[in-house]
């Protein structure tokens, strides 16, 4: 399921093709898979809640909260949304600059960028924004997304079968404590090709893998009322301090910092 907010990105850009950027917002329920498709503009996707694992071309990134992805224009890539997500969607018309990157590159968000993003959609949105602005803002975007700091994130979808269907059981409920061995049972493999296959296709092992998922499934429940404790015990942690590190070192903040940053923006962004 997706629910588009706006008209569908390419035709909003042909709608547009005098324009120099356009965006859009977007979300979409877990489990949505938006297939194999190209835009003739660079687009920057970003998730301001929620997550998403995309390929583009031969490559796979992982866009949290905190990330970014620029996509360069007339690239195939195809997304899995692996929470309920919302991202801005911002389309730079290749036309009018000539200093864009030339390959996909996941960017991490600073204040900075996060803040030039939300300018730009709330500019362009509301057409509120002059021409002259705008170049100089996008100017200022491209410049920071060559010069940004790239990240890298273990994947978390698998594209084997039998992984597959370990995935959708732990996103269905963190809390499964199933050993290994008894998904091996259960999915027709044995455990040592199982642990082959999550060292081959996610690099790491199936303990690790677990953990992100968990971390992954405890994002929407951050912006609920529940207390951290409450949401360590939900996601399978017998103690919110083990969680709270292991969400730490994985998202680079507490989950109270992540729940009072300016990474929760839904108050911030009319999606109407």
């Amino acid at each position: 399921m997706t629910i588009r907010q706006t008209k569908e990105a390419n035709l909003l850009i042909s709608e547009r093709a005098d324009f120099q950027v356009t965006a859009k917002i977007e979300q979409m329920a877990k489990g949505y898979i938006d297939r194999w498709h190209q835009h003739p503009w660079h687009q920057i996707a970003f998730p301001f809640e929620g997550i998403l694992q995309t390929k583009v071309a031969d490559s796979q990134f992982v866009i949290p909260h905190s990330g970014m992805l620029f996509i360069p224009a007339n690239t195939p890539h195809e997304s899995f949304v692996v929470t309920d997500t919302k991202f801005i969607g911002i389309y730079l018309n290749p036309q009018f600059q000539n200093h864009f990157p030339l390959t996909a590159k996941a960017i991490s968000v600073t204040p900075f960028l996060r803040e030039l993003v939300l300018h730009i959609n709330h500019g362009v949105s509301n057409s509120i924004v002059s021409e002259e602005e705008l170049s100089k803002l996008v100017a200022v975007l491209i410049d920071q997304i060559s010069s940004g700091e790239s990240y890298q994130m273990k994947l978390l979808l698998p594209s084997d079968r039998r992984l597959m269907i370990i995935f959708k059981a732990l996103m269905t409920d963190p809390q499964l404590n199933t050993k290994l061995s008894d998904w091996a049972k259960q999915v027709g493999a044995s455990e040592r090709t199982l642990s082959r296959l999550f060292t081959k296709e996610l690099g790491m092992t199936f303990p690790l893998w677990r953990q992100h998922l968990r971390l992954v499934s405890s994002l929407n429940l951050l912006e609920t009322n529940l207390s951290v404790q409450e949401i360590a015990f939900k996601v399978g942690y017998n103690a919110d301090s083990s969680f709270i590190y292991a969400f730490k070192k994985l998202f680079q903040q507490t989950p109270q910092q992540y729940r009072h940053s300016g990474f929760k923006l839904s108050s911030r962004i009319n999606d109407k």
